[in-house]
Order: structure tokens, then sequence, then C-alpha cells
């Protein structure tokens, strides 16, 4: 397996720590990874009118250009992952579409040929699961020895049919992620509910509830950490809790992670947490490390 990695644009400008985390975890794991030549933006979210063709194009691009490279296109994002693999899904599957969107990217007169989704699109955590969680916990040099929330947020599991990565209503691939690398997880009825998406920045009431619904079960539990797999969930989650703390003045500061921060402190991988808006050091200095 030679999996090509494609970073995103959030994870290339603003969580650049995250991108770099993903790159040294592959390095360790001894994983064939190599970073996509000449990405260009994915289209960030997949058209919701089924014959908007152009929407498409950007990912389908994408994806013909990165057989070039491999068999597997994965990636950290979870609205990158939806587009890329549904994009893919529908190439596979729809003819009709297969045809229009090859005839736009044009490819007949070049030595690939047309693109009919041959590519595996698979989520970074889907990548490790293909390694072997086994395999990572007898390399882990500090176990995390944290209560983890996970939370995948709702681009990562739906829809179910299409993306295939768990089960919708009852994921567990998170939760055997945390377990592997030393964690202790906690459970939460809102770990597939939305944290408020792009309403952040339109209407940043809604997501601030949607947001503290998250945080605040989280607290309840005691969980030390709540970990992440999409980044605009993080910027929700920690980027924007101070002004949730506002809102919602019982609620109490909850370190947020994205779950490579926390590979990376199991592996003991070096890494940046200076821009984490919720302190992040006392935690890690007294739970990372000590055998539960």
């Amino acid at each position: 397996m030679k999996a090509v990695y494609y970073p995103g644009c959030t994870l290339y400008e603003k969580e650049k720590e995250f991108d770099r985390g993903a790159k040294k975890i592959a390095s360790a794991l001894g994983l064939d990874f190599m970073e996509l030549p000449d990405w260009t933006c994915c289209g960030a979210a997949y058209p919701l009118a089924t014959d908007n063709i152009i929407a498409m194009i950007s990912a389908a691009r994408i994806l013909s250009n990165a057989r070039k490279y491999g068999d597997h296109l994965t990636t950290l994002c979870s609205f990158c992952y939806n587009v890329l693999k549904r994009v893919n899904n529908t190439i596979l599957l729809d003819k009709e579409k297969r045809m229009k969107i090859n005839t736009f990217l044009d490819l007949s007169d070049t030595n690939e040929g047309v693109y009919n989704g041959e590519m595996k699109v698979v989520h970074y955590i889907e990548l490790l699961k293909e390694f072997g969680f086994d395999k990572i916990s007898k390399m882990i040099k500090k176990p995390l020895g944290l209560k983890i929330a996970p939370y995948y947020g709702c681009q990562l599991l739906r829809p179910e049919k299409e993306l295939h990565i768990d089960i919708a209503d009852n994921p567990s691939i998170f939760e055997n992620l945390i377990k592997s690398i030393g964690g202790t997880v906690i459970n939460s009825p809102y770990k597939t509910e939305c944290c408020g998406s792009y309403h952040i920045l339109k209407q940043p009431d809604v997501a601030y509830r949607c947001s503290y619904n998250i945080l605040n079960d989280a607290i309840l539990k005691n969980a030390d950490a709540i970990a992440v797999t999409c980044p605009l969930c993080y910027f929700n989650l920690e980027r924007e809790q101070s002004k949730i703390l506002i809102h919602y003045t019982n609620l109490k500061n909850m370190p947020v992670f994205y779950f490579t921060e926390l590979i990376c402190l199991a592996l003991d991988i070096k890494s940046d947490y200076s821009r984490h808006s919720v302190n992040i050091t006392n935690l890690i200095d007294k739970h990372v490390g000590v055998k539960t």
C-alpha cells in the first residue's frame, strides 16, 4: 500500500502543526507516505444539487492526479475526506456523471486516460487502522493516561452508505485508536452531533450552542480532554471556546486535541502545542507517560 497524502487548505495554512504531525507519525510507523504534488482545494463541500457536476471537478482532478503516485488517497480533514470520497463514489458508480466529469477533465489524450474512480479514499484514521492499531500500541513510548472523549462530528460518518468508515450511530474506530495509545475512552451521546460547522461565520450563536453541548457533556463526565478529527470542529470547540464561555457562564475550560497530537504524544514525537487557546501543559505533564 502506497498512501498519497492530501493536506487540504486549512491544515496547510491555519493548522500546519497537524499536517507536520501526520507526516512525522507516518515516518515513525514506516508507512509508504507522500504528499500529493500540485494539489488544489477539493471544493470544501459536496454539492447538494445532484446535477452540479462543476462542483465536483476540483475533487475529480485531485483524484485523477493522485493515481499517478499510489493506490490510497488519505487526508486528515473530515470535510476533505467527505468530498473526495463521495466524488470518487459518484465517478465509480454513475456512468453518466463519470462521462461528464471526464469530459471536463479532458484526460482522454493523456497517458493516464479517463478516471474511473480507481483510487481508494481513506481518512487518516482508516489508514492507521489498516496499518494496525495493535501494532501502534506496541510502538508507543508514553501511554496517554488521559480520559478522552472522542468527537467524530458530522462529516466523517455520514452519509454512512457512501463513506463506510464505520457505523454512523455507533462508531468505534476512534475509540479503538484512543485505546491503542493508552487513553481511556469517555463515551458521549454528542460524539456524532454537529458542532455548528460553518454557522460560526454568520450565526455564531447557533455554533456556540452546539459546541456547548459537546464541551459540557465531556466536563460532566470528567473527561480530561476531547479529541477531534476535523479542523473546523477544532476551531469551533477549541479556538472559539473563550467566546462560548462568555455565553455559557457555567462552562469550564475543556482541552481539545486534534487526534494526531495525541498520537504524537504517545509516540514521543516532538510537537508545538503553543497555539492551543486552552492551556494543556499541566495536563500533559501530569498524565502522559504515566502507566495506568
